[in-house]
């Protein structure tokens, strides 16, 4: 054929644009993604309002929920969230994308049932940046929050610190109807008012040092502060015995907590030997409080009262964790450690001596090690692990270990899940063995005062609860569902004990369900994009089959709870988005409550940016119909409590934000301990 030549030749196209809808939520490994980067998420405000758009996600009074899961752990590009305001300093427009892990696997301690993971755009560029917000909260009362984010960056090296302070005030209105049954019948008909001033401080301060393309270490430091917590409360009591007027009772507490300074430092070191990547973290953490009360009683009929109390609680934790991934076969070996070991102080003083004075102290040794193996195949994805974990408890009460009350445990946790496609349908299908710690407080055995009539305290002897879990996942274009079935043992539940014979007297504590409890729950949302309009619809249900026994006959807690959320985002020209959000939950039960009435919320918000998005402007309407309250009834035997909760949910706010050369942090430390941080 001879030489063959080719010649260049240049040819000039006309511009091509091609359109397309990438699926929001995908399915990837382990976790349900949800992409924020490039979509109208993105100018959602902050990863507070981000979660609350992401489907299956619920957001309640004080955290968020994974519907069918409870309250998950939250990360930060693999950072662990001790304190949910962080979430509220993270801008939407820094969020590359949102993980929903709702079988988490071995490499998880064993007491987390679901995993949010948030991983931000990696932002490039040198030299210094900042990152300004100012929000101000107007109800019955005014709130405000400041914060400041700067970053420097100067080739590998990346320095970064915040600064936030938050003044908030909280009001609650509750009506309460006690009944309890001894040898009498009592009923308390209660009217209380409370409101809680709280001023937060905290900050961080830390680096991120790439030594090269396989090796980085970092530390952060952060120390925060409860300036002030000053709450009082007012309560109006009506008491009656076999239906005939006991007393009158108008009482007040007031209560002022001193907190120490709480300090936590995380250090971490990531790389790669060889062909082993290694994942090491250290953890430090410590704070502390004395919360002072005095309540005054006003009876009509009987002696006045004036307790004074303190609470002193402190808290230390050191914690290390050290995760060793390499090939193996064909597949991905993980193997893993993790040893935690805290203390905890817990006095309580009265000096009337209504309630004993007590001074207990807890020691937890929890060690782990795991093995988590994977695989992908062309039918499919396989993984495959087990977790060991040995909790060793210790308990000392003036200074003299308690024995009966000092208890180690020994468990196996295993994991399994297979994930493959069913021409565009996306499914996972997993297994997992978990655990429900009781937080120290819990675990106290000391006995602080109420009222006249009723005394809390913690349970020792509480045993951890022992889930076992199947779920599974699907994914087709912009739907999404959800499927879990699960046994639970050992649940622990708030209970209520006669202490007098004939009902007057109640001690409040929590114990173990000894029965097996099943649950199921459903999660079916659809997340489109149809022009300007982004809607997320999204209805489910959670059912348990547990019956308690209240006043001496049976009592079905069986009722199904349904959920129903639609938010929408609208995107209008001149770059103003409108928000419009709404969601109601159903009568229903949970554990040993059941909720009386619907509930839920209708919020409204308008964002306007500028100067590039540079500048930004939202103005928001929360709960506008002022819904969002609580209904519920615990039955405890001989002692059952139906309270209505009203909150000042219903408020306007303004937020400001400005940032100029901002870089995203690329700290990549994961933490350790982090269960036991949150028990405290």
């Amino acid at each position: 054929m001879g030489i063959v030549q080719l010649t260049s030749d240049a040819q000039l196209l006309e511009e091509v644009i091609v359109k397309g809808n990438l699926p929001v939520t995908r399915m990837k490994g382990d976790a349900m993604v949800t992409s924020v980067e490039n979509s109208v998420l993105s100018k959602a405000g902050s990863a507070n309002d981000v979660l609350g758009k992401i489907p299956g996600i619920t957001k309640t009074q004080d955290s968020y929920e994974v519907f069918g899961k409870g309250t998950p752990l939250i990360y930060i590009n693999g950072r662990k969230l001790n304190d949910l305001t962080e979430l509220e300093q993270l801008n939407a427009d820094e969020i590359k994308n949102v993980e929903v892990i709702r079988n988490p696997g071995s490499r998880y301690d064993a007491t987390v049932k679901a995993v949010i993971r948030i991983q931000t755009v990696k932002r490039q560029g040198e030299g210094f940046g900042f990152n300004l917000r100012s929000s101000y909260y107007q109800s019955k009362n005014t709130d405000w929050i400041e914060q400041a984010n700067l970053n420097y960056r100067h080739h590998d090296l990346d320095i970064f610190g915040s600064i936030y302070f938050s003044n908030m005030k909280y009001i609650q209105d509750y009506t309460v109807i006690l009944k309890k049954r001894g040898t009498q019948e009592w009923t308390h008909n209660m009217n209380s008012f409370n409101d809680n001033l709280s001023k937060i401080l905290e900050g961080n301060i830390g680096f991120n040092y790439q030594i090269n393309d396989k090796h980085t270490l970092g530390m952060k430091y952060q120390p925060n502060k409860q300036l002030s917590s000053d709450g009082s409360r007012e309560t109006y009591t009506h008491v009656t015995t076999d239906n005939q007027l006991y007393d009158e009772i108008y009482s007040t507490a007031n209560n002022y907590t001193d907190d120490d300074w709480g300090h936590e430092i995380n250090a971490y070191y990531n790389g790669i030997v060889g062909t082993a990547n290694i994942d090491f973290n250290i953890d430090y953490f410590q704070n502390g409080s004395r919360e002072y009360s005095n309540v005054k009683e006003l009876s009509e009929k009987y002696e006045d009262r004036d307790v004074h109390s303190i609470g002193d609680v402190k808290n230390c934790l050191v914690a290390g964790k050290l995760i060793v991934s390499l090939p193996l076969g064909k597949g991905t070996l993980a193997v893993g450690s993790e040893v935690t070991y805290t203390h905890r102080n817990d006095d309580y003083l009265n000096e009337e001596n209504y309630v004993p004075t007590s001074y207990s102290k807890l020691e937890e040794i929890n060690a782990a090690g795991f093995a988590e193996y994977s695989q992908n195949f062309p039918w499919g994805d396989w993984s495959v692990g087990v977790r060991y974990e040995q909790d060793k408890f210790d308990y000392f009460e003036n200074n003299q270990h308690i024995d009966e009350q000092s208890r180690t445990f020994d468990n196996v946790f295993p994991h399994l899940s297979f994930s493959t496609k069913w021409g565009n349908i996306q499914t996972q299908l997993s297994y997992t063995a978990k655990t429900v710690r009781p937080s120290y407080q819990q675990l106290s055995n000391n006995v602080s005062y109420s009222d006249r009539f009723t005394q809390q305290k913690g349970t020792p002897t509480l045993r951890p609860t022992i889930i076992h879990d199947l779920s599974l996942a699907a994914v087709w274009k912009w739907l999404q569902l959800s499927l879990s079935y699960s046994q639970t043992k050992n649940w622990i539940l708030y209970w209520g004990e006669l202490t007098e014979e004939d009902g007057s007297q109640t001690m409040l504590s929590y114990r173990n369900w000894n029965k097996s409890i099943p649950t199921f729950s459903a999660f079916l949302s659809a997340s489109p994009k149809i022009g300007c309009w982004s809607p997320m619809i999204g209805i489910g249900v959670k059912k348990q089959w547990l019956t308690v026994e209240s006043f001496s006959k049976p009592f079905d807690m069986k009722t199904p709870v349904y959920v129903a959320n639609f938010n929408n985002t609208i995107e209008l020209p001149k770059e103003f988005i409108i928000g419009l959000d709404a969601n109601i939950q159903s009568k229903g039960a949970y554990q040993n409550i059941y909720i009386e009435h619907p509930t839920g919320s209708i919020n409204l918000s308008v964002r306007k940016s500028f100067l590039k998005d540079a500048l930004s402007v939202e103005l928001k309407g929360s709960d506008l119909l002022d819904t969002n309250k609580d209904y519920y009834h615990l039955y405890s035997g001989d002692y059952n409590i139906y309270q209505k909760n009203s909150y000042d949910n219903r408020e306007f706010s303004v937020t400001i934000r400005y940032k100029f050369n901002t870089a995203k942090s690329k700290y990549k430390g994961t933490g350790a301990g982090e269960s036991q941080k949150n028990r405290m």
